[in-house]
């Protein structure tokens, strides 16, 4: 084997190349260099004579830069990088005087992280292939023709019902207490006490082949909740106890102020990969790393003669390096696949807020000190880790046109550094963007991940995505910190697939206004408390709306522990179980639709002297409901659940002017005091004179809205309409998710 040799994998040219080989710039006249896999970097870049990589033609612009725009243009054809395109200060263009580096008009670009293998493939048996590779080559990803390949694993991959099929269960947990047999004199591991130290199988459905190297071999496992999935490195498997000890990892989800979040149990689903003795199914490979040979058996079809094989080798394809004080500027990213980076699932992660997600600061485009650049109209193809990761200060960042498919992590993130951020140090990301993208099928690796991730950032704007076939959220900001961030347009169709207790869009608010007891703690009459920190972190509102949530599970709106400072208004909910607001407080919910709600609105532990409001709102419950299990104080039909109300101070706010329907229901609201005295439940249930006697909803009805055509999407009401009378507004339909203006061959 050997790596595939080619112009664009060449190095950066010498300044005196560069200054040999480019032409001068006019002051003011746009300029346009080319870039070719047929190039040469050493021609001057222009379209007869292009430059061969990248490296070349950055190093061309930063020499012979004057005050005009420059465009890269890069033709056909897969470039690998040998390290990062890395843009600094010195690359930065002008407002008038853009640098933008993109695809040749119709043309098909890949920018690699990889590399490509030629290899001299020979039988070794039982349909299983091999081939020599390089001394020192390491990868835990391979592409065949441009496809992902699976890592041999028990038991073999199944995508047919994700986070399900394709996982064994496990027969319980190993505790952090428990003295490990395989703990030897010169084991320095030390554990955390929520942190497990490994997991029992069922041998009856384990696999009964011997694995002659089990330390080189990966777990993937479900936290016990399944609010995401673990990964660790394997330390020892013993058999004489059903015993799988775990080394290294275990670091995706955060949590911390629980004294479980890694918890795994009897409940938990794992599969375990890179096992030399499991490869065995079509389209399985297994790379020895001591001998250096790479084992494949090929998928039906599958010509290895001429295969185009590709590994990845870097993490990230391209780095944007500035700072608060020297940004890089007016920068862009156009039309582009980005491809080949390696899985980071094994890196370091952190808790960037007191929420349960746990993130890994980097991505296959990694930002971090930009003003006014972009990405745009770009494939992120299977990517190992994180898409695009917008780190700490960035101003005006846009992502926008970009399809983003079978990513290890999360499609795009915002994250700043709250510690960070004292004096004159911004170091968050400020008025960037998501906007009219493309993200599906995401979450390969970790399922504690999202298509757009928000945390310790201010007004970030998330419009017009089309957000589907996800692992967990589709849009989630991590904590209430600044806030003013709009979410609207957004369509988002089957997520929370593989995860449980979250929505499609989801909030954390654990910040100053929200104490721990208060959620999670025992509850007594003094539970709650007064919010009046909560604005001083949650300074601007958050505005949802004109969203469209078709969901066959979770909540469509899940504003989780302590989410605060909302407006949410026009959105529609299908499916699912509507809407939740937990602990938070200045949420401000009106004229939105849940529509065939699986479960009511929910109004989950409030805080004293509670500040919502609810009105407007149309509730179309499933006639079907959701069967709770026995012991649950929840029945179907329901239109409210209020757990844990307020001890001191009014319920809500505002709660009234709304429609509550469902064909052959009545209406019900459920309110469960959770009191602890006794132990018991305290749930009473109320019909709707009842709830009114209690002096909600006292304008409100339970009718028929008379949608124009729901089943058509068309959630308007006819100008009979009793939902009219009392408030509702109809608003425009149709008008989520994608624009026209989204690239058509990325569809």
């Amino acid at each position: 084997m050997q790596l595939a040799a080619s112009a664009a994998v060449a190095g950066a040219l010498t300044k005196n190349q560069a200054l040999k080989a480019a032409p001068s710039l006019d002051q003011n006249a746009p300029a346009v260099f080319h870039v070719s896999p047929s190039g040469d970097d050493s021609n001057p870049g222009t379209e007869k004579s292009p430059f061969a990589t990248l490296f070349g033609a950055q190093q061309a612009v930063r020499t012979n830069r004057k005050s005009a725009p420059v465009t890269i243009l890069v033709h056909e054809g897969t470039y690998y990088l040998r390290t990062p395109l890395s843009f600094a200060p010195q690359d930065s263009g002008g407002e008038q005087a853009p640098t933008i580096y993109a695809a040749a008009p119709g043309q098909h670009v890949t920018i690699s992280g990889g590399c490509r293998l030629l290899c001299n493939w020979k039988p070794y048996k039982d349909g299983v292939l091999m081939a020599e590779v390089a001394p020192g080559l390491e990868f835990t990803q391979l592409f065949v023709n441009g496809k992902r390949q699976i890592r041999a694993r028990y038991p073999n991959f199944d995508p047919s019902d994700p986070g399900k099929s394709g996982y064994i269960q496990a027969a319980g947990s190993i505790s952090a207490g428990t003295v490990s047999p395989y703990a030897g004199p010169n084991d320095d591991m030390t554990y955390s006490a929520q942190a497990p130290r490994g997991v029992h199988f069922d041998p009856a459905t384990f696999s009964k082949k011997q694995w002659a190297h089990p330390e080189d071999a990966e777990i993937h496992i479900f936290q016990a909740s399944y609010w995401g999935n673990l990964q660790w490195k394997i330390k020892a498997i013993d058999f004489s106890t059903n015993a799988i000890w775990f080394g290294d990892g275990g670091q995706q989800i955060g949590a911390k102020w629980s004294t479980h979040p890694a918890a795994v149990n009897e409940k938990s689903r794992f599969f375990i990969e890179n096992v030399f003795e499991e490869l065995d199914a079509p389209g399985e490979w297994f790379l020895d790393r001591n001998k250096s040979i790479l084992y494949y058996y090929p998928e039906p079809g599958d010509d290895l003669r001429t295969a185009l094989i590709e590994v990845p080798l870097l993490e990230h394809a391209i780095k944007f390096n500035g700072t608060q004080t020297d940004p890089v500027e007016h920068v862009s990213l156009r039309g582009f696949r980005v491809a080949h980076t390696v899985s980071t699932y094994l890196n370091t992660y952190e808790v960037p807020s007191l929420s349960d997600w746990s993130i890994h600061r980097g991505g296959a485009v990694f930002v971090e000190g930009t003003r006014n650049c972009s990405v745009e109209d770009c494939w992120f193809d299977a990517v190992g880790g994180n898409a695009i990761f917008v780190n700490n200060y960035n101003r005006k960042f846009a992502v926008s046109g970009c399809k983003f498919t079978e990513t290890g992590d999360s499609a795009i993130c915002f994250v700043g550094d709250l510690e960070k951020t004292n004096g004159t140090q911004h170091i968050f990301p400020y008025e960037c963007g998501a906007s009219n993208n493309l993200i599906h099928d995401c979450g390969f690796y970790g399922k504690q991940i999202a298509g757009v991730y928000i945390s310790r950032a201010k007004r970030i704007t998330a419009s017009h995505n089309l957000i589907y076939n996800m692992p967990r959220a589709a849009i989630c900001i991590g904590d209430g910190t600044w806030g003013g961030h709009v979410i609207e347009y957004n369509h988002t169709h089957d997520t929370v697939r593989e995860t449980s207790d979250h929505g499609p869009f989801n909030a954390w608010g654990r910040d100053r206004g929200w104490a721990l007891a208060q959620s999670h703690g025992t509850y007594t009459v003094d539970r709650s408390l007064d919010v009046w920190q909560a604005l001083i972190d949650a300074m601007e509102p958050v505005i949802v709306r004109h969203n469209f949530f078709d969901e066959k599970s979770g909540w469509g709106l899940d504003l989780d522990d302590g989410a605060t400072n909302y407006e949410i208004y026009n959105n529609i909910s299908v499916g699912g179980v509507s809407m939740k607001l937990r602990e938070g407080a200045y949420r401000k919910v009106y004229n939105n639709i849940w529509y065939l709600a699986k479960s009511a609105p929910c109004f989950h532990v409030g805080n004293n002297y509670n500040h919502d409001q609810y009105f407007n709102n149309i509730t179309v419950m499933d006639p079907g409901g959701t069967q709770w299990p026995e012991g649950w104080p929840w029945w179907p039909q329901m239109f409210y659940s209020v757990i844990a109300p307020p001890a001191v101070g009014p319920w809500f706010e505002k709660i009234d002017n709304n429609c509550f329907y469902c064909s052959g229901g009545e209406f019900q609201a459920v309110v469960d005091q959770l009191r602890s005295e006794d132990g018991k439940r305290n749930a009473k249930r109320y019909n709707l004179d009842e709830w009114k006697n209690l002096g909600f909803d006292q304008h409100s009805f339970f009718g028929d809205p008379q949608f124009v055509d729901a089943a058509n999407r068309n959630f308007q009401v006819r100008p009979d309409s009793p939902a009219l009378k009392i408030g509702f507004k109809n608003f425009e339909m149709g008008k989520w998710g994608l624009t026209d203006g989204f690239s058509k061959w990325m569809l």
